[in-house]
């Protein structure tokens, strides 16, 4: 969950049944709020339809900004939660902040830490903060300023100073976000003049061997907001059940992935991670707590389950369905082209057509339960050569035997291998995406770069004249100089 935006009016259903975890227990009450009335809950009777309130957040150095005292006594409210943290690289600056040896440690030893991960402030891509304060051994003709970093942020341990904090928020026109461990490259974990909810401890996990809500009946598992999606592989080991997370990531499973959707490699076997969802309990832009599930607030319950990240509410837990442990194997395939000199253009030809066969194949994989990840990117020319061209993609087929995965993928490589591509032999493997190697280690901020991200229907695979268009649109991308990721 990133951004909290009032996003329709619901009808919300005061609490019911119970809690997943303790610190969902501490709830902001009214004898907490008392005479600060800044955080204050908002009345839904009230509420417009349409949103009339002013057109632009109050930001610091603004006369609307809220004053040191009232910033003190919010912090107060939340149990001294409230965090006023710098940008990590601030330490590689000249000014207050500058301290080489913490510089030293950026430049050479966090890619082998968890310190940008656990760091209240960091997000995974540079671009959202203004492009500010990077880490560098030289930061002559470099800033650093806070930049789109939030201005604060709140360390999150109990419901109660979410609430209070998404109140304070609200009632001061404040800008607020939300930050488990950075990995929205969509910017919405960031803001200027932000508060920023950051509910990376809530950590908590329950399994369930038998749950049943709606027409669900069977394991399931109660997971906290906080978790990483790497931390799951060693609860589905102890309890020899499988819950669909990223990968073995640091991204956060229960939070902005499932809100947004939720890919995975056991995507085609079980559905998105929106689809595992049973039950949310929520804080909700009036600062309530409730529960979503079938039978209560099902309108935000269907609006939080893949309706995008930062909409509706902040998700503290979730029960999700749980699965018989499923292993997942890989074949990796690769191919390149790289022209000789004075090549005619259409050297690449047979590298193109291979492509076409490998997506044609992908219909294949998915109704077989599987995913692909693949990547295309251009190869410079060289002195008097037409560009190349390489491509490379892990299928990854859960439940499948080695031997079972190499049948499967063989009149793919006997396609290719017709066009006239040398490929490696066909190697099967522990899928990456669904194995825990790194063990939540290494995650560091990304360059400046941008990216753009496209769904293509099953019809542009299905229909010829779609698939042609499809994959000449990719084509001219790749051959423009752009690298193309697929899932």
């Amino acid at each position: 969950m990133r951004f909290l935006v009032l996003a329709g009016i619901f009808t919300l259903a005061s609490r019911a049944g119970c809690i997943n975890f303790p610190f969902e227990a501490t709830v902001l009450e009214e004898d907490d709020i008392g005479n600060f009335s800044a955080i204050d809950f908002a009345d839904r009777s009230t509420a417009s339809p349409v949103y009339d309130g002013p057109e632009c957040k109050v930001y610091p150095g603004t006369t609307a900004w809220p004053l040191e005292a009232e910033w003190t006594q919010l912090n107060g409210s939340l149990d001294g939660a409230l965090l006023k943290p710098i940008p990590a690289a601030a330490v590689c600056y000249n000014g207050p902040y500058k301290d080489t040896n913490q510089c030293n440690f950026l430049l050479r030893n966090t890619s082998s830490s968890r310190f940008y991960i656990n760091d209240p402030l960091t997000v995974l891509t540079m671009w959202p903060e203004g492009d500010t304060c990077y880490a560098a051994a030289s930061t002559t003709g470099l800033n650093c300023t806070q930049g789109g970093w939030p201005s604060y942020v709140v360390n999150v341990t109990t419901v109660k100073q979410i609430q209070a904090t998404v109140n304070f928020a609200r009632n001061k026109n404040l800008r607020l976000v939300v930050k488990n461990t950075g990995h929205d490259f969509y910017g919405r974990s960031t803001g200027f003049g932000a508060v920023s909810i950051w509910t990376h401890w809530l950590k908590e996990f329950e399994f369930l061997p038998e749950y049943s809500i709606g027409e669900y009946k069977g394991m399931a598992a109660r997971v906290g907001a906080g978790l990483e999606s790497w931390e799951l592989f060693s609860m589905m080991a102890k309890y020899n059940m499988t819950v669909l997370v990223a990968g073995p990531y640091t991204v956060g499973a229960y939070g902005g992935w499932i809100t947004g959707g939720g890919h995975s490699a056991l995507a085609s076997t079980y559905g998105m991670g929106a689809d595992q969802v049973l039950s949310l309990e929520v804080v909700t832009a009036d600062g309530r707590f409730v529960t979503a599930d079938v039978n209560q607030n099902e309108d935000l319950f269907f609006a939080l389950r893949g309706g995008g990240g930062s909409a509706y509410g902040i998700v503290t837990s979730a029960i999700v369905k749980a699965h018989p442990a499923t292993s997942v194997l890989s074949s990796s395939l690769s191919f390149s082209v790289r022209p000789a000199a004075n090549s005619p253009n259409n050297a690449t030809a047979p590298f193109w057509a291979a492509f076409d066969a490998y997506h044609k194949f992908g219909l294949d994989i998915v109704d077989n339960g599987g995913t692909a990840y693949s990547s295309v990117s251009r190869i410079a020319p060289s002195s008097n050569a037409p560009p190349g061209a390489s491509f490379s993609a892990s299928i990854e087929m859960p439940g499948m035997s080695a031997t079972q995965l190499t049948a499967f993928v063989k009149p793919l490589y006997d396609r290719i291998a017709a066009l006239g591509i040398n490929l490696p032999a066909s190697s099967v493997t522990q899928a990456s995406n669904w194995e825990d190697v790194s063990h939540g280690v290494g995650d560091t901020p990304g360059s400046g770069g941008r990216f753009a991200s496209r769904i293509f229907p099953r019809v542009s695979f299905e229909d010829p004249s779609r698939f042609a268009v499809t994959q000449k649109a990719i084509r001219n991308t790749v051959e423009a100089g752009y690298f193309f990721s697929w899932d």
